[in-house]
């Protein structure tokens, strides 16, 4: 069901993908595909417990094995002071991101990266993994938010004090912070109710489990330039992280991305590009790094797991009288849990007049947490939409009618303050509703389940440049990488501004050298930010083509339109010309 007033010609039919024909052929390039004139094979030893100080680090006999070029631990990365950096979806501390690529001092969880090896193939560096000695000192892990945020847990990090409704309590714990949003006053809106829900939800850790592992190759060549290709869902992500964490200009780095089979989120952070990096630098030969299954599941990052209690108020006609939301999510290993995410979308689908929402970032011994499909709102939903469901049964409503009494509309504020303009979460309801399978009768046996949620849209920046040719076809260059069809969606704004068939748009995704800074694939950003970067480079060729025109013509370009691939007079029905015979 399309809910729609405007006819398109391009937008909303389903051409056949510009990829298409390299990835079922085989001929698309993906991350491990990757090769160059004297490559060598990284492989990344990694840490069986989930919790130790790392006492000690012997790679002298690993450096003796024939084929083994280069070995690198955290100490090979410049250690320049502590700051804030961006991460696409994120912000970390430098140190953090160190060391969740090489660990220096403590192993956080089982799969921590603790060093690489770059030897002649895969085998020699395998074996050499085994010929590194690590003494560590074993300690207790915590492995769930209630685990890490109970009195006397063990404490990840000796450094980390919880940040208490924005301020620094100086208190050491595993809870990186605590904050809230608050709108009315719910204790006079349970006072208020009728009928109370309070429920609690437990979620598991869960992995993306996108097919393709994480990989990438990084050569530093002899110019002092760093050129990296790998699977990412933002090269620009990569650049600046390697510029960080190497402590070398944005300039001097160029990340090309390859084909991704797969992200969902997981290929926004880096893992083995910045090991490769420094092994390339060590060796002075392109290095390449190619994670197992079992390394992508033990060492990147998944959705975390979450503790989240909800209550829930209601007048006996089904109005929401009061809500409060209690979510203590899993960041991993390093503070940065969705958490923050989570409390914009718990209650957002929902006018609710009195609302509280408490926000915990918790650290635990597994990998840091990364995006996972609107990262924290599944979390966050899964708690709420079951609530409702008991709601609409304690009241004797259907549970659609109960969503629509209290849905958001334009102009209602959520509870972590913006304003929402048009949203269309009401007709959405209404067209659940009004769906023949909802009115449908309902065998035995069988249920029904409802739920709605909510995911903001990120925005960022986006570039994307149109070169026209000669036969009139045009060539999209943009910075988005392309994780599950944007390359057409993409080149259908431009095809629908122009008047031309999608076919002869070319998309292509480029190196960051070549686009305009581009942020990351993710946050449901892409469609709407790269297509509107698609949109305005589109009318700027519009523009041009008219002033063409009308130099032809020796016309005023006001005197002229173009509609649907036709440049015409407003005056003169003579004159005329469609966008290719210009």
């Amino acid at each position: 069901m399309v809910l729609s007033s405007v006819d398109y010609k391009v937008i909303g039919t389903r051409p056949v993908r510009h990829d298409g024909a390299d990835k079922v052929t085989g001929r698309a390039i993906y991350g491990a595909d990757f090769d160059a004139s004297g490559l060598l094979h990284g492989k990344i030893l990694r840490s069986p417990h989930a919790h130790a100080k790392i006492v000690s680090i012997d790679t002298s006999k690993a450096e003796a094995l024939e084929g083994v070029k280069a070995i690198a631990t955290a100490i090979d990365f410049p250690q320049t002071s502590d700051k804030s950096v961006e991460l696409g979806e994120d912000t970390t501390r430098l140190k953090w991101l160190r060391d969740n690529i090489l660990a220096s001092d403590k192993a956080l969880y089982a799969g921590h990266a603790i060093a690489g090896v770059a030897a002649v193939n895969p085998h020699v560096a395998e074996e050499a993994l085994a010929l590194i000695e690590i003494e560590y000192e074993v300690l207790d892990p915590v492995l769930t938010t209630q685990e890490a945020m109970a009195a006397g847990s063990t404490i990840l990090h000796e450094s980390l004090t919880t940040q208490e409704l924005g301020e620094d309590s100086g208190i050491v714990s595993n809870t990186a912070s605590h904050f809230q949003h608050v709108k009315g006053d719910i204790g006079k809106g349970f006072k208020d109710a009728d009928v109370i829900v309070e429920r609690e939800y437990d979620t598991k850790t869960v992995h993306q489990g996108y097919i393709e592992p994480h990989s990438g190759t990084a050569l530093w060549g002899p110019d002092g330039r760093l050129h990296v290709w790998c699977s990412t869902q933002g090269s620009f992500v990569v650049r600046d992280s390697l510029a960080d964490l190497l402590d070398i200009p944005v300039s001097k780095i160029r990340v090309t991305p390859t084909e991704i089979g797969g992200g969902f989120g997981g290929k926004i952070p880096v893992y083995v590009e910045p090991v490769a990096a420094i092994l390339s630098k060590k060796t002075g030969a392109p290095v390449k790094i190619v994670m197992s299954r079992k390394e992508t599941f033990e060492g990147s990052g998944p959705t975390p797991g979450s503790n989240i209690k909800i209550k829930l108020g209601a007048k006996s006609d089904g109005t929401i009288t009061a809500a409060h939301a209690w979510m203590a999510m899993e960041a991993g290993a390093y503070p940065g849990s969705p958490v923050g995410a989570a409390a914009q979308c718990v209650f957002s689908t929902y006018d609710i007049e009195n609302a509280l929402i408490d926000g915990y970032d918790v650290v635990v011994n597994k990998p840091k947490t990364a995006a996972y499909r609107a990262p924290g709102a599944p979390n966050a939903a899964f708690g709420m939409e079951q609530a409702m469901n008991e709601l609409a049964g304690k009241l004797g409503m259907d549970q659609i009618d109960l969503r629509l009494k209290n849905v958001a509309v334009e102009g209602t504020r959520r509870p972590d303050g913006p304003v929402f303009r048009r949203i269309g979460a009401k007709e959405v309801l209404e067209a659940m509703r009004d769906h023949p399978h909802y009115q449908a009768t309902k065998p035995d046996g069988h249920g029904r389940g409802v739920a709605i949620g909510f995911w903001f849209n990120i925005g960022f920046d986006s570039a994307c440049n149109i070169a026209v040719n000669s036969d009139g076809s045009i060539n999209l260059t943009e910075g988005s990488t392309d994780i599950g069809g944007s390359r057409t969606s993409i080149a259908m704004h431009a095809a629908e501004v122009l008047g031309i068939p999608v076919e002869d748009v070319r998309p292509s995704v480029v190196d960051t050298d070549t686009i305009g800074f581009t942020a990351v694939t993710g946050g449901s950003r892409t469609t709407f930010a790269t297509g509107w970067a698609a949109y305005e480079a589109a009318q700027d060729v519009r523009t041009q083509s008219i002033e063409r025109a009308a130099t032809i013509w020796d016309v005023n370009p006001d005197s002229l339109d173009m509609e649907e691939g036709v440049i015409s007079s407003k005056t003169d029905s003579e004159l005329k010309m469609t966008f290719k015979e210009l």
